[in-house]
């Protein structure tokens, strides 16, 4: 596992492909490490059970008080998921942080009949378990590279993080 002591802050992102791009745009979060994997809690075409799962296997790290989680867009924004569930994981995991999510992305891929409407009701579930959720969505684009949007929510995050 990384060091539990995480340089230059203690505010973390974890979850999906879109993680690397929103930290790039952040100047108060990082990444766990620069390759996805289940000890840096992102990789790439992964989805809710993935992270709840990595999440769990994490030590429990009391000196991280920001995470934000981008997380949904590979499961579809599926509301079965176990929404609940990943939230009290990582509040076992980091039980002194404060909790973050980013809306994901939709309108390509596997979310090509997706809207913004059932993108705003997942995130809704997180908002439900005291997760504040970050404006804008990432919203109806191929999410991969370095996006306008990003800017806009690295920028969000940062007001959002004290």
């Amino acid at each position: 596992f990384p060091s539990h002591d995480i340089e230059g802050g203690r505010s973390i992102i974890i979850g999906d492909s879109q993680t690397e791009y929103i930290a790039k745009q952040s100047k108060k979060i990082q990444m766990l490490g620069s390759v996805g994997s289940e000890q840096n809690l992102w990789q790439g075409g992964k989805g809710l059970s993935w992270l709840k799962s990595a999440v769990s296997k994490y030590p429990v790290t009391k000196d991280v008080s920001n995470v934000v989680i981008n997380i949904g867009t590979n499961g579809g924004f599926n509301l079965r998921e176990d929404i609940k569930g990943l939230v009290s994981e990582i509040r076992r995991v980091f039980p002194n942080a404060k909790l973050f999510a980013v809306q994901g992305s939709w309108s390509w891929g596997g979310n090509a009949k997706k809207t913004e409407t059932d993108v705003r009701n997942y995130y809704n579930k997180f908002a439900e378990q005291g997760v504040t959720i970050i404006e804008p969505p990432i919203g109806a684009i191929e999410p991969h590279g370095d996006k306008p949007v990003y800017k806009l929510i690295g920028a969000n995050i940062d007001k959002a993080i004290k």
